[in-house]
């Protein structure tokens, strides 16, 4: 059985020529429908299981212009290619601006019909693939809560978004800052272009400059090839700062110099270049507390400090965390094929009562793992325990701030690594860090396998 090609409308009175065309190209593998009229035009298009259509300009009913018209709130990604015997220059671009994918003059080239109809199956396929990736990447980056803080962030976002304004998005770790700079990024008019990612925390600083402005070849030793730095890659689009509180001061003059100019000058270039593109940062410091003790120049938080969105922790919204969860589950069961009903009334109670100091991040994470183990039909309360924490919340307090800091930085640390059975990469994608990073701080913290 030959396997069709694709379905092909031809909506055409004169039929000696539409039978030519059916012809050929079923001859091509390809289905063919016939329409002797607009009407029946419209209806087969409104059917919606065509992949191009030939529409004869000249028909009883409706013609070809007005197919076009109905077209368009029909099957807007239905590319359609008008025939016509009466070809003139302005009915070419008025068929063009109401949507025509392309335009043939009769007697029509058949071999130039055969390849309009790859053209367009090409092109169609590439815009379906682009409206999935779309549609793929607003659901992985979709944010989850109706909590009135949570309401106030979206009334936020689609404020700012719109705009070229730099936004700096502050909040805990795990609070979803990068969920809040994509989604700015993808409701702006730059969302078709490039969303960049820089951890400042990750970079050296004897590379910050090559990693962010680029560098020319020969200008160092290692410098092979030249090299566009993020800035140039982000450009016509969004480049996210994360962790911008974390930049040594040598960098912060090179990062305020840039930022007042809008241009780039790559190491070993004989000149600047300008570029084109939105910043926006985010950290978890105190900025101001951080000006204060002279850890942050003071010129450059007014320069990414234009417009402020702070992320309240998720002990501050715990009204989002059975819709924060119910999300994650569906997602994880997708994920990993399970089929789980939902919590059980004990388990939701006991996420409602987790302090949650690794905030979405760590529900997410406890979720995943839950998910993944769990060998009921609901998560129970037993299933989440395990894990989370694995000491009490009430337990005696550490002597100081910084003793806690890292009694949960290792525990969270490890929890991470076991739901990733200690695969580098993926628990440092998790946690938000390089495997450089992660290496020192299990050194650091003293976290071994066991």
């Amino acid at each position: 059985m030959k396997r069709i090609k694709g379905r092909v409308l031809i909506a055409e009175d004169d039929s000696a020529f539409a039978a030519q065309l059916a012809s050929v190209l079923e001859g091509e593998d390809y289905q063919v429908v016939l329409a002797r009229d607009g009407n029946e035009a419209v209806r087969q298009i409104a059917g919606g299981e065509l992949d191009i259509g030939f529409i004869d300009l000249a028909m009883p009913g409706l013609d070809g212009m007005q197919v076009l018209e109905k077209a368009v709130g029909i099957a807007p990604d239905l590319p359609l290619v008008v025939i016509t015997g009466h070809a003139s220059i302005d009915r070419a671009i008025q068929a063009t601006r109401l949507g025509a994918f392309d335009f043939l003059e009769k007697p029509v080239n058949l071999e130039r019909v055969l390849l309009t109809v790859e053209r367009a199956l090409g092109w169609r396929q590439l815009e379906q693939k682009n409206n999935w990736m779309a549609a793929e990447i607003m659901n992985r980056y979709r944010m989850v809560g109706t909590s009135p803080g949570m309401q106030d962030i979206y009334a936020r976002i689609d404020q700012v978004a719109p705009t070229e304004s730099t936004v700096l998005i502050t909040g805990e770790t795990g609070t979803g800052k990068e969920l809040v700079a994509m989604a700015i990024h993808l409701r702006s008019h730059r969302a078709a272009g490039p969303f960049m990612r820089v951890n400042c925390a990750a970079i050296p600083d004897t590379l910050i400059e090559s990693e962010l402005f680029g560098h020319r070849k020969g200008a160092f030793t290692g410098a092979t090839e030249n090299h566009d730095g993020k800035f140039m890659q982000a450009a016509g689009g969004s480049l996210f700062l994360d962790e911008i509180g974390d930049l040594s001061q040598p960098a912060q003059a090179k990062l305020l110099r840039v930022l007042q100019s809008r241009e780039v000058e790559a190491v070993g270039a004989a000149r600047p270049q300008p570029v084109d593109v939105r910043i926006i940062a985010a950290t978890n410091k105190n900025l101001t507390e951080c000006i204060s003790k002279g850890l942050f120049r003071e010129d450059l938080y007014y320069r990414v400090c234009v417009i402020d969105i702070n992320l309240p922790p998720l002990r501050e919204r715990k009204e989002d965390i059975p819709e924060l969860s119910g999300h994650f589950l569906n997602y994880f069961c997708g994920q990993y094929n399970r089929r789980l009903e939902g919590f059980t009334p004990a388990a939701l109670q006991t996420l409602m009562n987790y302090h949650w100091p690794g905030n979405v991040r760590q529900l997410r994470s406890c979720i995943e793992r839950a998910v993944i183990l769990a060998r009921g039909e609901s998560l129970s309360e037993a299933d989440l325990r395990l894990m989370m924490s694995g000491k009490p919340v009430n337990e005696e307090a550490p002597a100081t701030l910084r003793q806690a800091r890292e009694r949960f930085e290792k525990s969270y640390i490890e929890q991470v690594l076991k739901s990733h059975d200690w695969k580098m990469e993926e628990s440092a994608a998790t946690l938000g860090i390089d495997r450089t990073n992660l290496y020192k701080k299990m050194q650091k913290l003293g976290i071994h396998r066991e």
